[in-house]
């Protein structure tokens, strides 16, 4: 969801007004929130469930057609989502889709939604106005900020001192069953994370890392800190860690290292300086975008050199480490 971002702007840019943001799940109102693109979140639970045994989707039905003004850019693929939007009024007749787009061969998706918001629905045009940046962007209050401080005080932790936040686990994580198993390619090893974290700490004296998370998650963070070495600079905060207070803490933050997820993408919109290690998913599809802030990319690959055999196995840990310190900001503390 972060890489619509620059969707949204270019919306706005060209209207002059925020858009009404259709999502599934109700986390979608903390992502966008003090989005000055955005004017509402509307969420239903779920695009499964029989529509007249789902509250929010008869809900969503309401408002779409109570709206005066429906111009609508689709960024689903989903016959299930057609099929609510129908309900509606909506079809790919009286929108901008993007099933309607030409593929690009290795396109970004920040790319893909620019030229998505460049068209218009049949019968509306807006004024031409310049390309935005194809850049993710979220936003932070400085009310939340303060808050974040102070929680960390409570965890007795230094705000002033440099916050590196580590993102182990992935939606595949909190699947059932062990976290190592073969369906997990953005797996790597608890072990790795230690020996990363505790080289990232001899590198910048007085660090304090931060296990991030959901709870879900926690066990793995707790894993990796009982390998750490220099476990007194080491937090797992994964049970802690609503998605307000983390985007707060990202903003905060010396720099982050993180597998290819969502906080990831969310560090980038930030300007928190990442590495991310990807595993079979295509950077150059997926790549975190950032307007003012580096991010380092790391991909594994069979031994072969094959990059059809992508493997974040592979990444050892001295490149994290080494990618982590070529950072502009890395070896000094980020005022934020």
């Amino acid at each position: 969801m972060v890489l619509i971002t620059p969707l949204l702007k270019r919306l706005y840019e060209r209207s002059g007004l925020p858009c009404d943001l259709l999502a599934t799940g109700a986390w979608n109102r903390a992502l966008f929130m003090h989005m000055p693109w955005v004017r509402e979140v509307i969420t239903v639970d779920s695009r499964s469930a029989p529509y007249w045994f789902d509250r929010s989707q008869r809900r969503l039905i309401h408002t779409l057609k109570a709206r005066r003004y429906r111009n609508v850019w689709i960024c689903e693929t989903s016959p299930k989502s057609y099929r609510l939007l129908a309900r509606a009024g909506i079809t790919r007749g009286n929108s901008v889709n993007q099933l309607d787009l030409a593929p690009l061969q290795g396109e970004h998706y920040c790319d893909k939604w620019l030229r998505l918001g460049n068209g218009s629905p049949p019968g509306f045009e807006y004024p031409p106005q310049p390309d935005v940046p194809a850049n993710t962007e979220l936003f932070v209050s400085d009310e939340e900020r303060r808050e974040c401080r102070q929680w960390l005080r409570q965890r007795g932790l230094d705000p002033e001192r440099p916050l590196i936040c580590v993102q182990a686990g992935s939606k595949r994580t909190t699947r059932r069953g062990k976290v190592d198993r073969e369906s997990n390619t953005k797996y790597w090893p608890e072990t790795n994370w230690a020996t990363v974290i505790d080289a990232v700490i001899d590198h910048l004296p007085g660090a304090q890392v931060l296990l991030c998370g959901v709870p879900a998650e926690l066990d793995m963070c707790r894993a990796i800190e009982s390998h750490c070495t220099r476990a007194a600079s080491v937090q797992a905060v994964a049970d802690d860690l609503p998605l307000r207070r983390l985007l707060a803490l990202l903003s905060i933050s010396h720099s982050c290292i993180s597998v290819d997820t969502g906080p990831a993408h969310a560090a980038a919109a930030l300007n928190c300086p990442l590495t991310v290690l990807f595993g079979k998913a295509s950077p150059d599809r997926f790549r975190p975008r950032s307007s003012d802030s580096p991010v380092q990319v790391l991909q594994g690959f069979a031994r072969d050199g094959n990059e059809n055999e992508a493997d974040i196995g592979q990444i050892a840990t001295q490149q994290v480490v080494e990618a982590w310190a070529e950072a502009p900001a890395a070896g000094q503390s980020q005022s934020r």
